[in-house]
C-alpha cells in the first residue's frame, strides 16, 4: 500500500510540473497545451523581437506570447507582450519592449487556457549598447543646419552633405544631362534620378572632381572623411564584416528596404540609401538617351559615399558603402564622373 502511494504521489508531481512549467515541443499526443521559446531576433537598443512556438491542447486559448525581466525565471503576471501566430503555423513572434539598453534580459514563451499557465524553457540575450554620443552639429555655408555623432573620438555628420556651394561661396552646378556629366572634369552635383525631392532625404551626389576641389565642399571646420579615417571607423565598430549594420538606420522613418535584422544604427550614423549615380558609367560613341534606371541604381538598397583619398590608379578612388542585404560595410573604388554623398568629420 505504501508504495502505490509513493508511486501515485510521484505520478502526480510529475502531472503538474510539466504542466504548469512548460515542456518544449512541437507536437501533443496527450492534449496538453505545449510552448517553446525558440529564438531572439532584431536585439536593439530598447527592444527585441521573440519567436515562440505553440502546440494548443484540449482547450482553446488565445492568450500566449513572450514575458521578460532582468530577472531569471520570468511570469507573465510581469511585463510580457501577446504572441502574433504565423499563417498556417503554429509559430508567433512578439516584440518586447520597451527595454533598457546594455541591459541583460531574462525571457520565456508562455501559453494559458482553462488548466493555468505553461512556460517554455528559458533565454537571455543583452540589449544594445550605443558607441556613439551627441555631437555639437554644423552649418553649412548656407546656412542648413546638420545634427552630429561623435564615435572613437571623431565628430562625423549624422547625414549625407547637402550643400550647392564650395566653401568660399562659389556655386557648383547642378547637371542633369548625361553626356554633359559624363564629359566633365570639373566639380557638379545632381540629385538621385534628378528629383529634388531626394534632397532632403539623401543630400546630394557629387561627382570626384567636387570633393577635390581647392575651394573646399566641407563646411568650414569639417573636411570630408579620408579613407583613413572610414577604416579607423570601421574598425572601431568591429570590423567590415558588422560594421555596415552598426551605421544603418534603424528608426520608424527609415527607408532601407529590409527590417532591422541587417540595421541596428549602434553607432548613431544614421545612414540612410541615397544609392548611387552614373557608378562606372560611361557613355558610348553615338549613345541613344539612357533610361534613369540605367544611371541611377539602389536607392532603398545602398548608399555609397567618397572618400577625400585618391586610389590606387589615376582612375579609382576610395569610396565606402553599405547594402540592404548584408553586415558590411564594403571599401572599393569609384570612377571620378561617379555620383556619389559625401559625409563630413570635423577637424
Amino acid at each position: 500500500m505504501k508504495n502505490l502511494l509513493v508511486v501515485a504521489f510521484f505520478s502526480l508531481f510529475f502531472f503538474s510540473c510539466s504542466n504548469k512549467e512548460g515542456v518544449s515541443g512541437s507536437s501533443s499526443s496527450d492534449g496538453e497545451l505545449r510552448v517553446q521559446t525558440y529564438s531572439i531576433q532584431d536585439i536593439n537598443f530598447t527592444s527585441a523581437k521573440c519567436i515562440g512556438v505553440l502546440t494548443l491542447g484540449s482547450y482553446a486559448t488565445s492568450d500566449y506570447g513572450i514575458c521578460w525581466s532582468t530577472l531569471q525565471n520570468p511570469v507573465a503576471t510581469g511585463p510580457h507582450a501577446q504572441g502574433t501566430l504565423n499563417a498556417g503555423s503554429s509559430v508567433f513572434s512578439s516584440i518586447i519592449g520597451p527595454l533598457i539598453a546594455n541591459t541583460t534580459y531574462y525571457v520565456r514563451a508562455y501559453a494559458k487556457d482553462a488548466t493555468g499557465t505553461v512556460y517554455g524553457a528559458q533565454m537571455s540575450f543583452t540589449t544594445l549598447n550605443m558607441v556613439g554620443s551627441t555631437g555639437g552639429g554644423l552649418v553649412d555655408v548656407e546656412g542648413e543646419a546638420y545634427e552630429s555623432v561623435v564615435i572613437n573620438g571623431k565628430e562625423w555628420m549624422r547625414r549625407n552633405l547637402n550643400v550647392s556651394k564650395y566653401k568660399n561661396g562659389d556655386v557648383i552646378p547642378q547637371v542633369t544631362d548625361v553626356a554633359q556629366w559624363d564629359a566633365l572634369t570639373t566639380g557638379a552635383w545632381c540629385y538621385y534620378e534628378n528629383d529634388t525631392a531626394n534632397g532632403p532625404i539623401y543630400g546630394k551626389l557629387y561627382n570626384w572632381y567636387a570633393i577635390n576641389d581647392s575651394r573646399g565642399l566641407a563646411p568650414t571646420g569639417w573636411h570630408i572623411a579620408t579613407d583613413a579615417e572610414w577604416t579607423s571607423l570601421t574598425d572601431f565598430l568591429g570590423g567590415a564584416n558588422v560594421a555596415g549594420k552598426k551605421l544603418k538606420d534603424n528608426s520608424a522613418t527609415s527607408t532601407w528596404d529590409v527590417t532591422t535584422h541587417y540595421a541596428t544604427n549602434q553607432s548613431g550614423f544614421s545612414a540612410l540609401p541615397g544609392g548611387v549615380g552614373y557608378l562606372n558609367y560611361s557613355l558610348p560613341p553615338s549613345p541613344a538617351v539612357p533610361a534613369l534606371s540605367d544611371l541611377f541604381k539602389w536607392k532603398t538598397k545602398a548608399a555609397y559615399w567618397w572618400t577625400s583619398t585618391p586610389g590606387n590608379s589615376a582612375e579609382y578612388n576610395w569610396v565606402r558603402d553599405v547594402n540592404s542585404t548584408s553586415d558590411q560595410l564594403v571599401r572599393s573604388g569609384a570612377v571620378k564622373s561617379s555620383a556619389l554623398s559625401v559625409r563630413c568629420v570635423k577637424n
